[in-house]
């Protein structure tokens, strides 16, 4: 199902509604959350509607997408958390800190509560996310230059797992937008841990992708137009999700 908004703001203000509907009465909720710019606005709606509905976000749950990675001397270690890009610091001053917007504690989303894969055996990503009950909505976006979900490159096995990837640099330089700190494609990081195709489409209940502004045009094209899925574009995974929803704004759109 297609849904169109005239603009990013009312697109994400209805997302935020949307998820909220499905959160309120839960004892837990799975929320699969992106960094970057494409879900901003909606994490700053949960969090502006959540207080005034009265919604608490206590039991919510975030997993979160990715992460950067550096290789030293052939071993793998996550960036530093304070970094300007780090997603670990994207979730806690960013989508921790909208969602928690005028809350009372006992109402807040919990720092345990937001979860990341980790470097040393990335396969126990999906064990915990299987453990939870699966991904109840999985918010997805597309790399505007090369169709990236996640860290996922092009050409990316449908059916991998939580991995540890070499990021192309077409990844690379959409990131650079993403972070605009980096002055250099040579400072934005060649390495990442990710959740993969198959954790997207075999562990999600319902996903969303968000398809907002001028830049996502080709994923527009790429999405909605081809209907199937392509590694060559790594976000038509959407199409292999047991439930899907794809929310667009009419920039995004061909005129």
């Amino acid at each position: 199902m297609i849904k169109k908004f005239n603009n990013q703001n009312d697109l994400a203000k209805d997302l935020a509604l949307f998820i909220l509907t499905k959160i309120k009465g839960k004892k837990i909720f799975v929320l699969g959350c992106p960094g970057g710019r494409s879900l901003k606005k909606t994490y700053y709606y949960l969090g502006v509607l959540s207080s005034k509905l009265k919604i608490s976000l206590d039991h919510l749950i975030i997993i979160m997408m990715d992460e950067y990675v550096e290789k030293n001397n052939n071993r793998y270690q996550l960036v530093d958390s304070n970094a300007h890009y780090s997603c670990v610091r994207f979730s806690r001053k960013v989508i921790k800190k909208l969602i928690n917007f005028k809350k009372p504690l006992k109402h807040k989303l919990k720092d345990q509560n937001i979860f990341f894969p980790t470097i040393n055996k990335p396969s126990a990503y999906d064990q915990l996310i299987q453990k939870l009950g699966g991904i109840d909505i999985f918010l997805l976006a597309s790399g505007s230059s090369d169709g990236h979900v996640a860290f996922n490159n092009s050409k990316t096995s449908i059916i991998k797992k939580t991995h540890i990837i070499k990021l192309s640099d077409e990844t690379r330089r959409d990131n650079m937008k993403t972070f605009p700190k980096f002055k250099s494609l040579s400072n934005v990081p060649k390495y990442g841990i990710t959740v993969g195709l198959g954790t997207i489409s075999q562990l999600t209940k319902l996903a969303i992708i968000v398809l907002s502004g001028k830049e996502k045009r080709l994923a527009v094209q790429n999405i909605i137009y081809r209907k199937t899925f392509s590694n060559k574009w790594p976000s038509t995974i959407i199409h292999k999700c047991k439930k899907k929803l794809i929310y667009v704004d009419q920039s995004a759109l061909f005129k």
